[in-house]
């Protein structure tokens, strides 16, 4: 008679190798008893335990089906098994064999949660893709499985960008039900109540009266302040990781006298500067992660894409790259480039130093000058698709709480008359690197400083925002978007 299973004590031993770490002598003890034992289901299972906590996925994979080859019914494999299929990205395989694990045993608190989980993360998967009733979907059996305020929020979200605000709103009213309290909710439920025309002040006064004491709330309550058009209250919230000057500090970047010392400090320009013209002038920078062909990508893209514009490019800390022969081709008249040698730094400070380098530069020509990100490929005549008149011109998506602190710095355009904004944020920058302080901002906070001080303070100034098919980083799924994001792909091909 042929015997199934390994003695209790083999498989004990296997265990003890196991959870003392001592992982390849547990592996090759697994194997013996696999060749040993090949029609038990415990060995190969405990094969594919192993396997999975040395990060050999598809090893491990193929020992849980050949567990589950050997017993169909066997949960702890189906469950071991979704484990491996989700940690290599194949989700909804890990879902049917979760759901098959909890069919046998309905009540399997670990199995239930590694369902619901997994139901969350393709909500959110879903929901990043623009995919949104698909995503409402999802977050509706995570509701189901067990209610919460998250899955609730979630859910709401999903519905108000997939164009059902009324049931987005109900959703986010029975959150608050089981949660009245939470602060990501109430912020949700004010931007989807004014949405819908109905009131929503009282959301906003529930969240400045929440304690908070981590970073989203309180940044949350920043967004309800401003949302309340109380700029100073916002200025007095103190959250982690962002250096926020009160009100009353701000102004003194207004016009600062400073600013011509601190820029004289910098490090000296080298390059071609850009040329006198009426033209728009398109701004980028970038540091010597920025290979040569990226960097004639972006130029040739910008020329052809925006005819009536001149390209400008910033570079720091160049390596071996040599703009003058990878712009060689280009027409002089057109194409300008300024550089400088930051040395050892913060990567934190590359996006910044070229708006500060943006200041120096409009004090240099008269012409609009528009900001667009290294990282972006141009997809469209971006000055055609600027307002007929303004100072300044941001992307802004303070419409989101979440997002309320982020002026993305990937586009900015500044005419002639809107330099004062341009100087304020080279000066605010300026003073915090003047202090030694090496992350003085976080997610563009700088500009949203800008925008609150000026708006509140200098009459007549015109600030303006780009719709958001300018900026729409995802061209896959906004293909009118007339910028798109191009890094993944290209850092593959500079590797």
């Amino acid at each position: 008679m042929t015997v199934k299973n390994p003695p209790n004590e083999d498989i004990q031993a296997l265990l003890g190798l196991y959870q003392s770490g001592q992982l390849d002598k547990a592996l090759a003890s697994a194997r013996r008893l696999a060749a040993k034992f090949p029609q038990s289901p415990v060995v190969h299972l405990l094969q594919g335990v192993v396997l999975a906590s040395q990060d050999k996925l598809d090893p491990a994979i193929h020992s849980y089906r050949k567990a589950l080859a050997l017993n169909p019914t066997y949960v702890d494999a189906l469950n071991n098994l979704g484990v491996a299929l989700r940690k290599g990205g194949r989700l909804s395989e890990a879902m049917e064999c979760y759901e098959r694990a909890l069919g046998l045993q309905p009540g399997n608190a670990d199995i239930s949660q590694n369902l619901q989980t997994l139901i969350r993360e393709q909500g959110v998967r879903l929901f990043e893709q623009g995919r949104f009733a698909e995503a409402a979907a999802f977050y509706r059996r995570d509701a189901d499985m067990q209610p919460s305020a998250l899955a609730l929020t979630n859910l709401g979200l999903a519905l108000f960008h997939g164009g059902a605000p009324d049931e987005a709103y109900a959703a986010l009213e029975n959150a608050l039900r089981l949660e009245p309290d939470r602060i990501q909710t109430l912020a949700h439920a004010a931007v989807i109540a004014k949405a819908l025309n109905k009131p929503f002040a009282h959301f906003l006064r529930k969240i400045l009266g929440t304690p908070a004491d981590d970073f989203t709330g309180t940044t949350t309550q920043m967004w309800a302040a401003f949302t309340a058009g109380d700029p100073k209250l916002a200025f007095s919230y103190r959250p982690a990781g962002i250096n926020v000057l009160s009100w009353d500090e701000l102004g003194q970047f207004y016009r600062s006298p400073k600013l011509k010392g601190w820029l004289d400090a910098l490090p000296k320009l080298g390059g071609t500067l850009p040329h006198q013209n009426t033209k728009p002038l398109l701004y980028a920078g970038g540091d010597g992660v920025y290979a040569a062909r990226f960097a004639r990508d972006l130029i040739a893209s910008a020329l052809e894409k925006c005819p009536d514009a001149d390209f400008h490019i910033h570079l720091m800390n160049l390596g071996s790259f040599n703009p003058d022969e990878a712009f060689a081709a280009f027409p002089k008249t057109r194409v300008t480039w300024t550089t400088e040698d930051m040395g050892p730094c913060n990567k934190i400070l590359y996006a910044p130093r070229r708006w500060i380098r943006l200041a120096q530069i409009q004090h240099h020509v008269e012409r609009t000058i528009i900001l667009v990100d290294t990282d972006s490929v141009i997809n469209g005549d971006i000055p055609k698709a600027l307002p007929p008149s303004f100072d300044v011109v941001l992307y802004d998506r303070s419409e989101d709480p979440w997002l309320h602190q982020t002026i993305n710095g990937a586009f900015l355009a500044v005419t002639p008359q809107g330099r004062d904004f341009t100087d304020f944020l080279a000066a605010y920058i300026l003073y915090f690197e003047d202090l030694g302080i090496p992350k003085w901002f976080d997610d563009q906070f700088n500009m949203v400083c800008a925008r609150a001080w000026f708006e509140a303070n200098v009459p007549d100034f015109t600030i303006k925002y780009c719709t958001k098919n300018m900026m729409d980083w995802t061209g896959t799924r906004r293909p009118e978007s007339l910028i798109w994001h191009a890094k993944g792909e290209l850092k593959e091909q500079r590797k």
